[in-house]
C-alpha cells in the first residue's frame, strides 16, 4: 500500500489505514515524508520551490507549531530537521519513498543511524489536530 504518512497528517492515518495494514500485514510505502519541503526547514523559508508553487500553502497553528518542534530538536541533536522527519516516519513505517532531484539529497536521505526517542516522538505528535481525509472518495 502506499500512501502519504506526513507527521502534519499522521494521526488520521494511523488511527485507521496503518493499523489495518499492520494488522492484515500488508506492507506500507508511504512517500510524502517532507511534505514537498514543508518539513525539511523553518516555516515562511521562501525557496524556488514556494515561490513556484505560489508558497506552502495554508498552514494551521497547529501545523506551524509541529514544524517548530522539528527544528527545536533538530537543532538539540545537530540534525537537519529533514532528518528528525524522516526518523519520525520511520518510527511508524520501515520504507518511505522520498523525492531525490540531487545526490546531495540521497545522501540526506540515508538516515539508517537516527532514531527518536519516544518522547520525542510524542512531543512531535502533540500539536496534531485531525484533518479531513485526502486521496480517499
Amino acid at each position: 500500500m502506499s500512501k502519504d504518512v506526513v507527521l502534519m497528517r499522521h494521526i488520521t492515518q494511523e488511527r485507521e489505514m496503518i493499523a489495518y495494514c499492520n494488522h492484515q500485514g500488508i506492507g506500507l510505502i508511504p512517500y510524502g515524508a517532507l511534505s514537498a519541503g514543508v518539513l525539511a526547514r523553518p516555516a515562511g523559508t521562501e525557496t524556488a520551490r514556494t515561490i513556484h508553487d505560489g508558497g506552502s500553502g495554508s498552514l494551521s497553528l497547529a501545523d506551524l507549531e509541529i514544524i517548530k518542534r522539528l527544528e527545536e530538536i533538530a537543532l538539540k541533536k545537530g540534525w537537519k530537521m529533514s532528518h528528525v522527519a524522516l526518523a519520525w516516519v520511520m518510527s511508524k513505517v520501515a520504507s518511505p519513498i522520498v523525492g531525490i532531484s540531487t545526490i546531495t539529497r540521497l545522501d540526506d536521505a540515508i538516515i539508517s543511524n537516527k532514531k527518536l526517542t519516544g518522547d520525542e516522538v510524542r512531543y512531535l505528535e502533540e500539536p496534531y489536530v485531525p484533518k479531513e481525509i485526502q486521496g480517499f472518495a
